[in-house]
């Protein structure tokens, strides 16, 4: 078994490069790694540790055998499970969407944690694809990929402008503070899409201006918001008919 123990080698080098490459998004343990690998995914680049070849036996895919501290150089985890991964971003086209039965559209969210945390919700309630606009944080950063638990894998997910959007066969449900109709599971029947904007600015004003109803979780005066995540939990629970409307 050939290990790289050197900071200098070329093999580590593309290691460093493929980091700083923005087509690229990194996955880290056993269990993203092969779940991407499961959905037909290749990797560019793949990095095992020793330890983990002892622990888990030789890798059925490419990959490179890394000291352990090399490896964590490359890790975004503070305590890598000793293997990680790059596989190329799967952007799909905005056109993609537009078939799509029922889509999240993220309106400026800007917290990667939220955004995989969304994308994991969406795709427990039914959920088949994403629409982010301008300004939201990448759903495949690897904050968001580990928040999603692989969901990013899963999904179509495309970057959008309003305008697109506009043009979809979709009803359009946008989540505000003072909502025009009252949450129900009636909303949202196909195809629709569900819009949530930043949890201080809220939607955007393009957004509103395409969204063809608006809607509001019912609260106790004293309590003004909820977090964007916890609300998307409750909104896409009961548009997938998990919570009654």
């Amino acid at each position: 078994m050939r290990v790289v123990t050197s900071h200098r080698s070329l093999a580590f080098r593309a290691f460093l490069a493929a980091k700083k490459d923005k087509g690229m998004m990194l996955l880290e343990g056993r269990r993203l790694v092969e779940n991407a690998l499961s959905r037909g995914l290749v990797p560019g680049l793949a990095a095992v540790t020793p330890e983990y070849i002892r622990a888990h036996g030789p890798s059925r895919f490419p990959h490179t055998v890394l000291k352990e501290e090399l490896l964590a150089r490359i890790a975004d985890t503070r305590t890598p499970q000793g293997i990680l991964a790059f596989f190329p971003v799967p952007w799909a086209a905005a056109e993609d969407l537009a078939g799509r039965e029922r889509i999240v559209i993220l309106d400026g969210l800007q917290d990667p944690g939220n955004v995989g945390t969304i994308i994991r919700t969406a795709e427990a309630f039914g959920f088949d694809a994403i629409a982010l606009t301008e300004g939201s944080a990448s759903p495949f950063s690897p904050k968001a990929v580990r928040s999603s638990m692989g969901s990013v894998l899963g999904l179509t997910i495309a970057r959008v402008q309003p305008e697109e959007l506009a043009t979809y066969p979709h009803r359009i449900i946008t989540l505000a503070p003072r909502g025009s109709a009252r949450l129900s599971a009636d909303l949202f029947r196909s195809p629709c899409a569900v819009c949530l904007g930043q949890e201080g600015a809220g939607v955007s004003p393009e957004m509103l201006a395409i969204s063809h109803e608006t809607v509001s979780i019912p609260m106790k005066k004293n309590v003004e918001s909820l977090n964007v995540a916890v609300t998307a939990g409750i909104v896409l629970a009961c548009a997938g008919g998990v919570l009654p409307g």
